[in-house]
């Protein structure tokens, strides 16, 4: 096995990086994507992270690690809060294909300093691989005038969702649900996963269903519909799913309260999670969070 076989096998094996890491990662090492960013989580396998670095330097790739930054989980539902720990660190890479794609990086994070943020847009595009036509549309997006005209509320965060389904494989919003680059692309990136990796395709492509009860936490709200035809909410599993409590986004028509209880339908597929709300059972009065940090 050589290295670059040894680091696909890293990536697959690794609990550092979730599962949108993992498929950029590997979709870099078929050939698919021409640069990347990934985040990667230590708890307690900083081994990983060596690893990982020696298994980048001994396959030639170029790379900037950001410094560590902490990240909370929630671990528990007690009573009308939800409680956060501290869970571990994580870490920001971008990784490179060549040492001049490195050095348009830092170009591009030069305009970003400089406020220059449309020609940033735009070499991040190219930097990343990014349809044209998609670029355009999100610097266009960055105009809360052009957003209101072109969607109401309810179509903007349905295109959302709706993208996060058909395009999986690719790491940008498309421009619209039918550009035939995006399409191209995702198809395009599917095959090259499954090549590299079918392993991670399998469990990357396959859904799994379950029956939960959401707690209603908040609602995305811009401030640039005045009038809203719908609801886009992020509700928080109470009970754990895989181990874990979730924060999980989806949209209706109806209005919830916050502390809401409601019993949903959770489809996990990708690196979504699609919900079909059932009824509400209950309400938590003062539904809130708190955080907890170890004094050293």
């Amino acid at each position: 096995m050589n290295e670059h076989q040894h680091l696909v096998r890293f990536v697959e094996r690794s609990d550092a990086f979730e599962p949108c890491a993992k498929r950029n990662i590997l979709l870099f090492l078929a050939g698919a994507k021409p640069n990347l960013y990934a985040q990667m989580k230590i708890k307690a396998n900083i081994h990983d992270k060596h690893e990982f670095e020696r298994l980048l330097r001994l396959n030639k790739f170029p790379f900037l690690v950001s410094k560590p930054k902490g990240f909370e989980e929630i671990t528990s539902i007690k009573g009308s809060k939800a409680v956060w720990k501290f869970n571990g660190t994580w870490y920001g890479y971008d990784i490179f294909r060549s040492l001049h794609d490195k050095s348009e990086f830092d170009r591009y994070l030069k305009l970003l300093k400089q406020k220059k943020h449309k020609q940033a847009d735009i070499l991040a595009g190219e930097l990343y691989g990014y349809p044209k036509c998609c670029v355009d549309e999100y610097i266009r997006s960055h105009d809360e005038n052009y957003l209101r005209k072109r969607y109401t509320y309810h179509e903007y965060f349905s295109k959302l969702h709706a993208s996060d389904l058909k395009f999986p494989f690719i790491a940008f919003t498309p421009g619209s649900l039918h550009c035939p680059y995006a399409i191209a692309m995702n198809r395009a990136y599917g095959l090259a996963l499954k090549r590299i990796s079918l392993r991670f395709y399998k469990e990357y492509t396959t859904a799994k269903t379950y029956t939960a009860q959401l707690i209603i936490d908040f609602e995305n709200d811009f401030g640039i519909w005045k009038q809203k035809d719908g609801h886009d909410y992020v509700a928080i599993t109470k009970n754990k799913i895989k181990g874990n409590h979730y924060l999980l986004s989806f949209l209706s028509k109806k209005p919830y309260a916050r502390g809401t209880i409601i019993n949903a339908q959770v489809t996990m597929q990708y690196h979504v999670a699609s919900v079909k709300p059932g009824k509400r059972i209950g309400h938590l009065n003062d539904f809130h969070h708190e955080r907890r940090f170890t004094l050293l």
